[in-house]
Protein backbone atom coordinates (compact mmCIF):
# COMPACT_ATOMS: atom_id res chain seq x y z
CA UNK A 1 0.00 0.00 0.00
CA UNK A 2 3.26 2.35 0.56
CA UNK A 3 3.23 2.71 -3.61
CA UNK A 4 -0.40 4.08 -3.37
CA UNK A 5 -1.55 8.01 -2.87
CA UNK A 6 -3.55 7.76 0.49
CA UNK A 7 -6.61 9.88 0.82
CA UNK A 8 -9.46 10.37 3.24
CA UNK A 9 -13.20 10.95 1.93
CA UNK A 10 -15.60 11.80 4.10
CA UNK A 11 -19.27 13.16 2.79
CA UNK A 12 -22.59 12.11 3.82
CA UNK A 13 -22.36 8.69 1.66
CA UNK A 14 -18.85 7.24 2.49
CA UNK A 15 -16.28 7.83 5.14
CA UNK A 16 -12.88 6.04 4.91
CA UNK A 17 -9.72 5.64 2.95
CA UNK A 18 -9.02 5.86 -0.68
CA UNK A 19 -5.70 3.97 -2.16
CA UNK A 20 -4.69 5.81 -5.45
CA UNK A 21 -2.57 5.36 -8.54
CA UNK A 22 -2.42 7.11 -12.12
CA UNK A 23 -1.97 6.57 -15.61
CA UNK A 24 -2.60 9.58 -17.66
CA UNK A 25 -6.13 11.19 -16.59
CA UNK A 26 -7.24 7.70 -15.22
CA UNK A 27 -7.15 6.44 -11.35
CA UNK A 28 -7.37 2.93 -9.77
CA UNK A 29 -7.34 1.61 -7.03
CA UNK A 30 -9.04 0.39 -3.68
CA UNK A 31 -11.37 1.91 -1.07
CA UNK A 32 -12.02 1.21 2.99
CA UNK A 33 -14.83 2.85 4.64
CA UNK A 34 -18.18 3.16 5.31
CA UNK A 35 -21.26 3.56 2.89
CA UNK A 36 -23.74 5.73 5.00
CA UNK A 37 -26.47 5.75 1.82
CA UNK A 38 -27.71 2.73 -0.08
CA UNK A 39 -27.26 5.06 -3.50
CA UNK A 40 -23.74 5.48 -3.17
CA UNK A 41 -22.22 1.90 -4.13
CA UNK A 42 -23.94 -0.65 -6.47
CA UNK A 43 -25.22 -3.72 -4.69
CA UNK A 44 -25.52 -2.14 -1.09
CA UNK A 45 -28.98 -2.68 0.44
CA UNK A 46 -29.12 -1.98 4.04
CA UNK A 47 -26.85 0.73 5.36
CA UNK A 48 -24.90 2.06 6.82
CA UNK A 49 -22.29 -0.57 5.77
CA UNK A 50 -18.85 -1.38 5.76
CA UNK A 51 -16.95 -2.01 2.31
CA UNK A 52 -14.38 -2.41 0.49
CA UNK A 53 -14.15 -1.75 -3.42
CA UNK A 54 -11.85 -1.56 -6.20
CA UNK A 55 -12.17 0.88 -8.73
CA UNK A 56 -10.96 2.14 -12.31
CA UNK A 57 -11.67 6.00 -13.38
CA UNK A 58 -13.09 6.77 -15.68
CA UNK A 59 -14.71 3.44 -17.65
CA UNK A 60 -13.78 4.63 -21.24
CA UNK A 61 -10.31 4.18 -21.28
CA UNK A 62 -7.01 1.58 -21.62
CA UNK A 63 -6.34 1.49 -17.98
CA UNK A 64 -9.86 0.50 -17.35
CA UNK A 65 -10.04 -2.13 -20.18
CA UNK A 66 -6.62 -3.39 -18.53
CA UNK A 67 -7.44 -4.30 -15.14
CA UNK A 68 -11.59 -5.02 -15.14
CA UNK A 69 -12.29 -5.90 -18.81
CA UNK A 70 -10.08 -8.30 -20.02
CA UNK A 71 -10.43 -11.73 -19.20
CA UNK A 72 -7.32 -12.33 -17.18
CA UNK A 73 -7.74 -8.96 -15.60
CA UNK A 74 -7.04 -7.94 -11.78
CA UNK A 75 -10.44 -6.95 -10.88
CA UNK A 76 -11.93 -10.34 -12.71
CA UNK A 77 -8.88 -12.45 -10.92
CA UNK A 78 -9.96 -10.79 -7.69
CA UNK A 79 -13.32 -11.47 -7.89
CA UNK A 80 -12.78 -15.25 -8.71
CA UNK A 81 -10.08 -15.55 -6.44
CA UNK A 82 -11.73 -14.18 -3.65
CA UNK A 83 -15.28 -16.21 -4.16
CA UNK A 84 -12.81 -19.49 -3.55
CA UNK A 85 -11.51 -17.95 -0.32
CA UNK A 86 -14.49 -17.67 1.19
CA UNK A 87 -14.56 -13.18 1.08
CA UNK A 88 -16.87 -12.74 -2.43
CA UNK A 89 -16.27 -9.44 -4.17
CA UNK A 90 -19.00 -8.87 -6.39
CA UNK A 91 -18.24 -8.27 -9.89
CA UNK A 92 -19.63 -5.41 -11.20
CA UNK A 93 -18.33 -4.33 -15.23
CA UNK A 94 -20.88 -1.49 -16.26
CA UNK A 95 -19.17 0.89 -13.55
CA UNK A 96 -15.78 2.44 -12.49
CA UNK A 97 -16.46 0.70 -9.04
CA UNK A 98 -15.36 -3.07 -10.68
CA UNK A 99 -15.45 -4.83 -7.13
CA UNK A 100 -17.26 -4.47 -4.50
CA UNK A 101 -18.03 -6.49 -0.92
CA UNK A 102 -20.18 -5.10 2.12
CA UNK A 103 -21.92 -5.93 5.41
CA UNK A 104 -24.58 -4.16 6.88
CA UNK A 105 -23.73 -3.17 10.55
CA UNK A 106 -27.07 -1.30 11.38
CA UNK A 107 -27.47 -3.95 14.00
CA UNK A 108 -24.16 -4.71 15.11
CA UNK A 109 -24.26 -3.91 19.05
CA UNK A 110 -21.84 -0.69 19.75
CA UNK A 111 -19.49 -2.68 21.98
CA UNK A 112 -18.92 -4.74 19.05
CA UNK A 113 -18.62 -2.35 15.98
CA UNK A 114 -15.37 -1.92 15.88
CA UNK A 115 -14.59 -5.34 16.10
CA UNK A 116 -16.45 -6.12 13.53
CA UNK A 117 -16.09 -3.25 10.79
CA UNK A 118 -11.80 -4.31 11.70
CA UNK A 119 -11.96 -8.03 11.01
CA UNK A 120 -14.19 -7.34 8.06
CA UNK A 121 -11.40 -4.84 6.76
CA UNK A 122 -8.81 -7.36 7.55
CA UNK A 123 -10.50 -10.20 5.33
CA UNK A 124 -11.17 -7.93 2.53
CA UNK A 125 -7.43 -6.93 1.87
CA UNK A 126 -6.14 -10.81 2.02
CA UNK A 127 -7.78 -11.13 -1.09
CA UNK A 128 -6.17 -8.06 -2.85
CA UNK A 129 -3.23 -9.12 -1.83
CA UNK A 130 -2.97 -12.91 -2.53
CA UNK A 131 -4.86 -12.40 -6.30
CA UNK A 132 -2.12 -9.39 -6.68
CA UNK A 133 -3.66 -7.03 -7.73
CA UNK A 134 -2.43 -4.88 -5.99
CA UNK A 135 0.60 -5.41 -7.61
CA UNK A 136 -1.15 -5.76 -11.08
CA UNK A 137 -2.31 -1.92 -10.26
CA UNK A 138 1.08 -0.85 -9.80
CA UNK A 139 2.26 -1.93 -12.91
CA UNK A 140 -0.54 -0.75 -14.80
CA UNK A 141 -0.01 2.53 -13.34
CA UNK A 142 2.46 5.37 -13.39
CA UNK A 143 2.72 6.72 -9.69
CA UNK A 144 0.35 7.28 -6.85
CA UNK A 145 -1.89 9.98 -7.31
Amino acid sequence: MENFRRRRVSNRGFVGYRFSRVRGSARAGFCFGFALRQDVLPGLEDPPEVVAFAFVEPEATALYRTLVSRKDSAVRRLVASSKRMGFPFEFHPEGSVAAVRHRSVRRVPKEIFALVASDFLMLCYQPLRAVGFLDRVTKATKGPG
